[in-house]
């Protein structure tokens, strides 16, 4: 084989070998792939909080209704600024089309390989006590879940 190239120089070859144009997607699709993956993961981790609530004692609700809630207020503003910071970088990609790897940043892909290394040792701990999963799924769940709506807002607007 001439050059190394396994199917010489047919037309094939530029359409099935050229890495250049693999697996790429408009950038705003970059934006619906956030969107889908914030709000699957957030509705995931929101069943498991509410499966949570549902085994919890009943006179334990009244503090955890509001730990919940001041939780997602913590990730829903954290999740804001990284709504606003992830799109701008999306738009700011030099071509009209992306590789689908590009919905993250490489400290995105860490911190997303940190969050799930935490919480799974966090099951794991002796002596945190289920009510802990039912206020903190539920918090994280509605805040990642709101940040993929806006994310999904952000590519209806821009489609």
């Amino acid at each position: 084989m001439a050059g190394g190239q396994a199917f010489g120089n047919s037309a094939m070859n530029g359409y099935l070998w050229d890495r250049s144009n693999m697996c790429k997607v408009r950038k705003i699709c970059l934006l619906a792939t956030n969107g889908l993956l914030w709000t699957g993961i957030g509705t995931k981790i929101s069943v498991k909080g509410v499966v949570n609530y549902l085994e919890a004692a009943p006179g334990k609700l009244w503090w955890m209704i509001p730990l919940s809630l001041l939780v997602f207020a913590a990730f829903f503003l954290m999740f804001t600024g990284i709504v606003r910071k992830y799109s701008e970088r999306i738009h700011a990609l030099p071509g009209p089309k992306e590789p689908i790897y590009k919905t993250f940043s490489l400290k995105g892909y860490l911190i997303i390989a940190f969050m799930i290394t935490l919480g799974i040792t966090l099951k794991y701990v002796p002596g945190i006590p289920q009510s802990f999963f039912a206020w903190f799924y539920l918090g994280l769940g509605a805040g990642l879940l709101s940040a993929g709506i806006r994310f999904l807002i952000r590519w209806w607007k821009g489609r």
